[in-house]
């Protein structure tokens, strides 16, 4: 009997282990938004708010990204279906764009404004 006692401890002491370490994975939107532009060679990391223009290349070609007004977009991309340039325009944080053939993943990150239309009013846990 006390060996399911000792048992049933370690099952709770593994539990709330996991509890307390995947609360340090949250990412709590601080600071100014950003691109974040993740391909085969690496991320790179663009403010929001300054006009830029890159090219990553991927294996079918190149993708052109353009950050301009507080908003980016695939420009240009040498894929096939171009789904990605068809996704438009992206600003706000979690917002994310993929080109597939080119692997070229591009996420929005940084702090919402709660005074924005869709922004989080709140936060439960």
């Amino acid at each position: 009997m006390k060996l399911k006692r000792v048992g049933d401890s370690v099952i709770l002491l593994l539990s709330l282990t996991i509890i307390v370490l995947s609360f340090g994975g949250i990412s709590d939107f601080t600071g100014k938004p950003e691109v974040h532009v993740r391909t085969e060679d690496g991320e790179f990391i663009y403010e929001l708010e300054q006009d830029t223009f890159a090219t990553f290349t991927g294996p079918v070609g190149e993708t052109s990204i353009e950050i301009r007004d507080g908003k980016v977009h695939v420009h240009d991309s040498d894929c096939r279906n171009k789904v990605c340039i068809a996704a438009g325009w992206i600003s706000s944080p979690g917002d994310w764009i993929i080109c597939l053939p080119n692997n070229v993943f591009i996420l929005v990150e940084g702090s919402l404004d709660s005074s924005e239309e869709g922004g989080t009013d709140d936060i439960a846990f």
